[in-house]
Parts: C-alpha cells; structure tokens; sequence
C-alpha cells in the first residue's frame, strides 16, 4: 500500500510522536509498503533541511513557521488546494493523522476529497495540555471557525455548536478545554477508524462522543525495540561526564520536559528520599522549555548537588541513561501513553508511575507499581525499591 503519515511535529523536535512515526514508517516499509511522511518544515524554505537531515522524497515538509499551539508543534503555510492536489497525484491507498492541527488537517481535507480511507491516532492529550499553555485560545478559536468547516462538512447542529463556542466562557482553560473536546469529536466522527494509545486516552474518546458525533475507538499501544545495551566504558562514562558516583542510588526521568509532564514535583520528591537515602540523586534525561524552571527549583532545593540535568540524548543511546538509574519515575497525568513507559521496562528498571491508566506495560506489583500524586507517596515507594535490592532486580 501507499500510506501517507500527516503530523504537526517532526524532527527536528524530540518527543513521542517524532518516535512512533520513525518506527511506524521503519516498519511499515520492512513490510513492503510505501510510506510518506507530510509534516511542518520549520521555516518558510524547508526544502534547505532534505540535505541536513538526509531526508529522500518520502519526507514532505510544508512551509511553516514556529508553532501558535504548542512549542514544538508549527504552523504550516501553504494553499490547501494546491497541496490536495499534490497528494492526489501519490494515490495514496490510505492516510493516518496524528495531529489535530494545520498538516494533520490537510491530510482529513485530502482524505475526504479524494475519498481516501484515513485513521486518527489520538497521539496529544491537547485537552488536559491546555491547562499549561493557554495562550493557545486564540489559536484554537481559528482552527475551529475557520479550518474545521473547510477540513470537513458541518451539519446545521455542529454549525450551531461551533457558534456557541466563541461565547467567553469563566476562565481561559475552561473555554480551550471546551473547543479542543467539540474539535475533536466532531473531527474523530468522520475519520473511518480512531486509535487510542491507552485504555485512559480510549475511555476521555468515548465519553464525548453523542448521538450526532460518535465513532468506534480501538486501543492499539505503540511498541518499541530494545535499545542498545551500554558498555561498562560507555556506563563508566557516563557516570563521570554527569557526576554520578558508582554507589549513588539513582532515579530518575526521560522524555521532554515539559510543564505538563508534573516534573517539579520530582524535586521535593528527592528532599524525602535523600534525607533517609543520602546517596540519592535525581536525574532528568531530556530537554524542552520547562527545563530552565526545573533547574531553577532545584538550585534552590534542599540538595541540588544532587539533581543532575544531562540535556537531550538521541534516542540510539538512550540504552546508558537508563543502565545508570535504580529507578524510573513517571510522573506524568497527562499523557495518552508515554513512550518511555514501554522503554523503561524493556531496559530492565522497575517503575513508579502515577497515572496507571496510561499504560498496560506497567503491571502493579510485577514490574512496578502505581502512586498517589504527592512527593511523600512517591518517595515512599522509591526508597522501598532502594532499600530491597532483591524486590528492585524482581521487578
């Protein structure tokens, strides 16, 4: 088949999506089909990227420019017609979105002009994000006035339901959390199939749909390979360039750090532990724009010789990060899945995580366990682990 991937972030960024599209694509075409990539170029010239990111034809960037939603999602710029009219040339058999924005909008437009089946995967939980970002309601009143009735046909209903919409609601996250769930459902109810990551993300789909909207929902998690296993050099290394001692108990985070992630609470998280585990220390695997307000509160922290930030990794040699940890910690309550959810497992560690909704990969009490959303009761699960060598290698 010839299947076209449409999504509002790609590499250059670093997160979740980036990876479940490169390993989607990778194995999509081991299994013979062709697969195209259509996504945000980051600049208005994005054809000077294809030699920086040794990208082939199957890689298609539109111009755009740095994202009016979220950081690391961008706004594209093109003519809809124009570019509908690029992608019927592919003959595309079918199309799958993964982002509810400007390109994963133009692949639903192509799709139901050229009567090509097409699947949204319900990649970003944009409703609970839009608590942390709601500069986005401006954004979000124009996707959903003017791009929405130009993507697909709205019945007199729906008209009149977008139309209540642009009434000031109390509070700007209520009003974004109110688009963001019509957008959404009345987008989803033409697609031909929905994938959610998680029972969690499959249930939040379901329970907006109605009797004019609604759609079936299939849960499908996204699995990954095992990453490379890390010399003893390579480990040794790493622990030297970080400031990690061989006999420092470590726990810690990979993944994007972003304000929705709930990382701040990690730090006092760190205060409980080392005060009864000295030799603790924190580690956070990654980068995004919250990170300067992470290291902020960790300077001011009870013990910030002891939280180390080791910036972005490529993913190739993520292997080492987590050969360095005891333990993996999961705080997140916002995320449709969680990548690293698989990741961490499959690399050994038990995991502590806070939303046990998110993920079938962690089985409480088999290969981690499940918390309350406090650093007193994360901590307290965390020092078990440290303390039972025998429980931690079990699990």
């Amino acid at each position: 088949m010839r299947i076209g991937l449409f999504t509002d972030t790609f590499r250059p960024s670093i997160n979740g999506i980036v990876y479940v599209l490169e390993s989607l694509k990778r194995e999509l075409e081991a299994k013979g089909h062709e697969v195209y990539i259509f996504c945000p170029g980051k600049k208005i010239l994005p054809a000077r990227e294809v030699e920086l990111y040794e990208e082939d034809d199957h890689i298609v960037r539109f111009p755009s420019i740095k994202g009016a939603f979220f950081d690391d999602y961008d706004t594209s710029v093109f003519f809809p017609p124009r570019v509908v009219s690029q992608i019927k040339k592919l003959d595309l058999d079918v199309i799958q979105v993964f982002t509810p924005s400007q390109v994963g909008l133009v692949g639903i437009q192509a799709a139901v002009k050229c009567n090509i089946p097409f699947i949204i995967q319900h990649s970003t939980d944009l409703y609970e994000f839009s608590e942390d970002y709601p500069v986005v309601l401006p954004g979000l009143l124009a996707l959903i006035g003017i791009v929405l009735p130009t993507t697909v046909k709205l019945g007199r209903k729906e008209i009149a339901e977008v139309i209540k919409l642009y009434r000031p609601r109390r509070g700007m996250a209520r009003w974004n959390k109110d688009i963001i769930q019509r957008a959404v459902t009345i987008l989803y109810s033409r697609a031909d199939a929905v994938v959610a990551l998680s029972e969690k993300s499959a249930n939040q789909l379901r329970s907006w749909q109605d009797e004019t909207n609604h759609y079936p929902v299939t849960t499908i998690p996204s699995g990954v390979n095992p990453l490379p296993r890390p010399t003893k050099a390579t480990l040794a290394a790493f622990r030297t360039e970080h400031g990690i001692s061989p006999d420092d108990e470590v726990f810690g985070f990979v993944g994007r750090l972003g304000k929705e992630k709930n990382l701040d609470m990690l730090i006092p998280t760190l205060e409980y532990v080392a005060h009864q585990r000295p030799k603790a220390r924190l580690l956070f695997v990654g980068d995004f724009e919250y990170r300067e307000t992470l290291e902020q509160l960790a300077a001011e922290s009870e013990f910030p010789e002891r939280i180390t930030f080791t910036g972005a990794i490529p993913r190739e040699n993520l292997g080492v990060a987590y050969a360095a940890m005891d333990v993996f910690v999961f705080p997140s309550l916002k995320d449709t899945q969680g990548w690293v959810l698989h990741e961490a497992p499959l690399a050994g560690l038990p995991v502590v995580l806070f939303d046990k909704g998110v993920t079938s990969a962690v089985v409480y009490g088999e290969n981690g366990f499940s918390v309350e959303n406090s650093p007193e009761t994360v901590s307290e699960k965390i020092i078990e682990l440290l303390i039972d060598g025998a429980l931690r290698i079990a699990l």
